[in-house]
This record gives structure tokens, C-alpha cells and sequence, in this order.
């Protein structure tokens, strides 16, 4: 049978392409919609949920976990859930939001009543209790996500330990001696957020290696109180003129923060950082970044989810993501 993916190589198209020829959610060229609909035709191509489901005893459903935390920035978390919602469709698989206080019950629940085909868990931290029922289970799941033990469930992520050592270099080799290291709040890595405690160990490692000292601020993920507080931290005096952002509601609110004190970029201060992609276009963002790319993740993660789901016998899979720095001019040079 066909795939959305085989369709995508017939036409020399994207699979998201073809998901909007499919549903009509986004407009295309009537040339490239031709390329799809001729795709489809040759492949004899069809999504046909509730007829797959019938015959393969399955739900078509995929349950994503995740938990809201006060500590983490909203609007860069809905954007993995509006891509693994699409990434789901375009596989022909709906999406059962999970999101109780208790994750674990909520997992136990929908195994036990057979709710789902497989999971997929956000917000994933070191020793996570959501991953004793599905190991015990052996219920497919994916991991967005990397601890130390994943229990034998596949997992993937972007590297944010090689991210952290990108852009640590990248102030280095412009002669920064000095930078605040704008991170998330201290809850985060007190409960054992996965890609918080990756980047921040690999990036003061590397620091030290570097001879870069990394004066940390732990920054709220409120938008004003963000604000505020990147504003005290740059007005005050001998503060670095160099900031290393890992947190999303700071590097939103920083270029307001930098207008509000009249800072240009790279003149009086320069900016790396890590963030969302959706999160660099909504904000137009002008600094040189790592850019998690939600879209690629969650593309990913559904494809690894619903191969475990064909194949339970596979041994499980941890996937790093290759970070790659986006240069934007906003590192001034220090001289020697």
C-alpha cells in the first residue's frame, strides 16, 4: 500500500505538500496540484482511517502526553503539538491529547482501554514516571525527549548538547571573554527537564574549555517579567555585553528589552541563542541561533511511532538531531 511519503517522492514534492493537496488546508500552485493528483493516481494512493482501522484491529490514534508546566513557554510547546497534530494526519492517524496532572494514570488508562495505537510524550524529564506502564506494557511510544534511561523506548530530540557547545564556540571564536547565560527558570532543572540540563552542562563544559565565563541568569517565562528582568540585567553596570539565550520567552522578549535601552545588535551587545523556528519567524527574530526545528521533531517522532507500531520487534532507537547554526550577524568581534 502506498504511503503519503511514496506520493511526496512521485510528485518531487514535501509530505506536507501532499497533506494539503489531500485536505484543502493550505493553498497550492494548480501546477504542482496537478504533479500531486497525477502522484496519487499512478501510486493508486488512498487514506481510508476507519476502513485501515477495521481491518488492522487498530484506533488510528495517537496519544500525545504532555504536561503543562508554569515553568516552560506556552507558545513554543503548542507549536510541537500543531505539528504532530499535521505530522499524525498526513500518516492517516488522529491525535488524543493527554494532558492530566497524573501522566502516569492517564497512560495506564489508555492502555488499559485500548484508546490508543501508540504515544508519544512531551516534556519529557530524567527518571520520568510516564515510562514505567509503557515499559511494563510494551505499548509503542516514542520519546521527544532524551534521558539517561529511556526504558527501551525509542526516543528523539534535537541534539541540544552539541547546540549548547555551537554557540559557546561561536561567541568564543569572536574573542567573547565574558556572557550572561540567560537559561529557564530553576524549576526546570530541579524536575529534570531532558533538554535544559543537556544544553546547560555541555555549554558550561565547553565555557571552561574555551576560557569563557558564563555569568548564569535564570529568566521567568512570563513575557513582561522576561522583559523586566533582561532590562535590569543589561543596564547593570559591568554586566557582560555578550548574552548566551536558552529560553524561549527571553529571546521573544529581548529585542524589546534591547530597544527599551537603546542596545543595538552587534554594536553594544551581542545575542546567540537557542529557539523554536515558529518561534524565530512569529518574532522576527534577528539573532544568530540554533533553531529546534518543531516541525522536523515531530515529523520525526510520528514516523518512528508508527513504524514501532508495525513493528514491535525492532530494537528501540534513540535519535539525535544535528543542530546547525544560523548566522545572523548579531556577534560583534572582540579584539585581542
Amino acid at each position: 500500500m502506498a504511503t503519503i511519503g511514496d506520493v511526496a517522492r512521485e510528485a518531487g514534492v514535501s509530505r506536507s505538500t501532499v497533506s494539503s493537496v489531500l485536505t484543502g488546508r493550505k493553498a497550492v500552485t494548480p501546477q504542482t496540484k496537478v504533479k500531486v493528483e497525477a502522484a496519487i493516481k499512478k501510486l493508486s494512493f488512498s487514506v481510508n482511517a476507519g476502513a485501515r482501522a477495521l481491518a488492522t484491529s487498530r484506533t488510528m490514534t495517537l496519544g500525545v502526553v504532555v504536561r503543562f508546566h508554569e515553568a516552560e513557554f506556552s507558545p513554543a510547546l503548542a507549536a510541537y503539538l500543531v505539528a504532530l497534530s499535521d505530522a499524525a494526519r498526513e500518516s492517516g492517524y488522529s491525535v488524543l491529547l493527554l494532558t492530566e496532572p497524573d501522566g502516569t494514570s492517564a497512560v495506564s488508562r489508555a492502555i488499559a482501554g485500548r484508546q490508543v495505537d501508540g504515544f508519544i510524550l512531551l516534556n519529557v524529564v530524567e527518571d520520568d514516571p510516564r515510562l514505567e506502564p509503557i515499559a511494563q506494557s510494551g505499548h509503542p511510544a516514542v520519546l521527544v525527549g532524551m534521558p539517561h534511561d529511556t526504558r527501551g523506548v525509542d526516543a528523539i530530540d534535537l541534539d541540544f548538547a552539541a547546540a549548547g557547545r555551537i554557540l559557546v564556540d561561536h561567541l568564543a571564536d569572536k574573542g567573547h571573554r565574558e556572557a550572561t547565560f540567560v537559561r529557564w527558570p530553576e524549576e526546570l532543572y530541579r524536575e529534570g527537564a531532558t533538554y535544559a540540563i543537556r544544553f546547560e552542562r555541555a555549554a558550561l563544559q565547553r565555557a571552561s574549555e574555551r576560557r569563557l565565563e558564563l555569568v548564569p541568569l535564570s529568566g521567568s517565562v512570563a513575557p513582561e517579567e522576561a522583559r523586566a528582568s533582561l532590562r535590569r540585567e543589561l543596564s547593570r553596570p559591568g554586566s557582560p555585553r555578550a548574552l548566551l539565550v536558552h529560553n524561549d520567552a527571553a529571546a521573544a522578549m529581548l529585542p524589546f528589552a534591547l530597544h527599551d535601552l537603546g542596545l543595538d545588535v552587534p554594536e553594544r551587545c551581542s545575542v546567540v541563542s537557542l529557539h523554536s523556528a515558529e518561534l524565530a519567524r512569529l518574532y522576527a527574530l534577528p539573532f544568530t541561533s540554533v533553531e529546534s526545528e518543531p516541525v522536523g521533531v515531530a515529523q520525526a517522532a510520528v514516523e518512528l511511532v508508527v513504524r514501532r507500531i508495525a513493528s514491535s520487534s525492532d530494537p528501540a532507537r534513540s535519535v539525535l538531531i544535528a543542530p546547525h547554526l544560523v548566522e545572523r550577524g548579531s556577534v560583534s568581534s572582540v579584539p585581542s
